[in-house]
């Protein structure tokens, strides 16, 4: 999810090195596992805080397996940085 939320930094237009600094709360309700068939990730911004130097995302995820959640993520902050 952070790798997602990065990406989406950077595919806005925005350029620097990634960093994940950190996540409010995380909820682990299942796991992937090998007869799983489907998995959907999901990344909703909350806010996005640019600088000269840092762009920031704040956003919430989640991962479903076969239409069940079984990641859930609240407040998780990812940095794009230019130095």
């Amino acid at each position: 999810l952070w790798q997602l939320t990065g990406f989406n930094l950077g595919w806005r237009g925005w350029q620097g090195r990634g960093y994940a600094l950190g996540v409010g709360e995380v909820k682990l309700t299942g796991m992937v596992r090998p007869d799983r068939k489907m998995l959907k990730y999901f990344v909703s911004f909350s806010k996005v805080i640019q600088t000269r130097r840092l762009t920031m995302g704040v956003a919430d995820g989640r991962v479903e397996s076969d239409g069940e959640v079984i990641y859930q993520v609240k407040d998780m902050k990812v940095a794009l940085s230019e130095t």
